[in-house]
């Protein structure tokens, strides 16, 4: 049994970046838990920000539920504001002593969004800052900018439909912008282009545990 860390800057990134992933964690018998950096209050389409963190992250447990990851961490970081600082770093390096996970999920460095690029660098502070006997693999997803590193490719056709389910939970942002068709399509292209042999679907992943304590540029 593999114990599985997943790193989401937003309610939902997890889902649509490595949700059919994730399932497949679960059907081997892993343990997936998931650290919510923000609670994406700035997503709420005219809706107060109090009221759209509350809703979001709501949204966040149910589709925790559907992927049946084990526990999601809400750690409410200001959403579009996410830094890195010693209070956070600690924080995620106490979750990662605690939890002793085999194998962590982060958004890639070159993502548009600003909150996933400082995500990894969180990630990459709190590692560094570990003494680790067996330091976790890291791989990172794509959400808004398609990986150009392709290190691991993961077969996820028996798990597509589960991952747009978790995907429509997300019922506040999907009724804004189509997210399951944008992944199923970015699945598909991946599982015809670079899923050889496979299925029709695939997600992919960039292995950067040999460079996670390079130094990141601040922002």
């Amino acid at each position: 049994m593999n114990r599985i860390m997943i790193i989401s800057p937003h309610p939902d990134d997890e889902a649509i970046g490595c949700g059919g992933t994730i399932q497949k964690h679960v059907a081997d018998g892993d343990v997936v838990q998931v650290e919510l950096l923000t609670s994406g209050e700035k997503g709420g389409h005219e809706l107060r920000e109090t009221e759209v963190a509350g809703i979001r992250e709501q949204e966040a447990m149910a589709a925790a539920a559907i992927l049946g990851i084990a526990h999601v961490e809400f750690y409410r970081e200001p959403d579009g504001g996410l830094r890195v600082n010693q209070t956070l770093v600690d924080r995620l390096s106490k979750r990662i002593s605690g939890c002793k996970p085999n194998i962590i999920y982060a958004p890639h460095s070159a993502e548009q969004h600003p909150d996933h690029r400082v995500a990894l660098r969180l990630l990459q502070r709190a590692l560094c800052s570990m003494d680790l006997n067996e330091p976790p693999r890291v791989l990172a997803y794509e959400v808004w900018t398609p990986l150009q590193q392709l290190d691991e490719i993961v077969d996820i056709t028996p798990y597509m439909e589960t991952k747009l389910r978790a995907i429509a939970a997300y019922e506040s942002q999907t009724r804004v912008m189509n997210f399951g068709a944008a992944a199923r399509g970015l699945a598909r292209y991946r599982g015809e282009m670079h899923s050889w042999p496979g299925g029709e679907f695939a997600e992919v992943f960039a292995d950067l545990s040999r460079v996670v304590c390079r130094v990141f540029q601040t922002q």
